[in-house]
């Protein structure tokens, strides 16, 4: 029954004309604002490219946290007659409506680069956590002006953010559970674990981007020279094919979103991508191009 609770939302979401028509203008001026400009550096950061992490779901906890702790302590200063646990829940609420904004930037950088149903759904929970952090802040100036002791307005205004935020928070949980939003594409790739033939050297020429499958398994190899480099053919960002893209130099840049991977060991050199792709031992035996899984201790 949730789940199919959570399907309905879901599908209502995606075929809402009007999550659409707040979806297009935002979604041209983020990408014309930060995807080939002077800021990407920005969004690559708020990515969690350096951190080999998304950013977005570690800033959520913030303000999560905070609202869940300000909560609780309005409850019982309220039920039990404490006031001088206001000015802590105020503290609580300001710092989550900080961690909300930092949140938000993660996010947005993200939602940038998800297709069409996956952006309907993300402008909806972001619509929900920005109401959410609105109403958190209509509630701390009402303490303010009552000397930052609770009262049941301002619990009340906190409360309906609370439960506008828990909303937000699952269809985030679901764009990346039911959805496959942000999750590393090449997660579940497993081997081969011993030497496999690939295909003959005499038909890999030097320079190409060349798309193979072992065991089901995509793999992109590129002859240099002397060097033959394997790694896995999937962009671990979004699922491109990386035979598409551009070499730039010993890297490929993912024809997407542009993120780019080395070639000698699939590790990420540019995001949006946090995760590497697999990388693979090379070697030629009676014209053969033979490969095998590289483990991460072998790098």
């Amino acid at each position: 029954m949730n789940r199919d609770l959570a399907g309905r939302v879901e599908t209502s979401i995606i075929k809402s004309s009007t999550a659409k028509r707040i979806a297009a203008p935002l979604d041209g001026l983020l990408n014309r604002s930060f995807q080939t400009t002077a800021l990407r550096p920005l969004k690559l950061f708020l990515n969690g490219t350096w951190l080999g992490h998304p950013l977005h779901p570690l800033l959520t906890d913030v303000p999560i946290g905070a609202w869940t702790v300000a909560i609780l302590l309005d409850l019982i200063s309220l039920l039990l007659g404490a006031p001088e646990l206001g000015s802590a829940a105020a503290i609580a609420i300001g710092l989550g409506i900080l961690g909300a904004l930092a949140a938000a930037a993660a996010g947005l950088m993200d939602w940038m680069d998800v297709d069409p149903p996956e952006k309907a759904v993300g402008v909806t929970h972001g619509i929900l956590n920005t109401s959410a952090t609105v109403l958190f802040a209509i509630s701390l100036l009402m303490r303010r002006e009552s000397q930052w002791g609770p009262t049941v307005g301002s619990f009340l205004v906190a409360l309906t953010g609370y439960l506008l935020v828990s909303g937000g928070a699952y269809l985030g949980g679901g764009m990346v559970f039911r959805m496959g939003v942000m999750i590393n594409r090449n997660a579940y790739r497993k081997g081969p674990d011993d030497f496999l033939p690939a295909l003959a050297v005499a038909d890999l020429q030097e320079g190409q981007l060349k798309r193979i499958e072992i065991s089901g398994l995509p793999i992109l190899l590129l002859r240099s020279g002397e060097r033959i480099h394997a790694i896995g053919a999937v962009c671990s960002h979004y699922g491109a094919p990386l035979e598409e893209g551009k070499l730039q130099g010993s890297t490929i840049q993912c024809p997407w979103h542009f993120s780019r991977f080395a070639l000698d060991d699939g590790s990420v050199c540019e995001g949006p991508a946090c995760a590497a792709v697999p990388a693979y031992e090379v070697r030629v035996t009676k014209g053969q191009v033979e490969i095998k899984l590289r483990r991460m201790f072998e790098s």
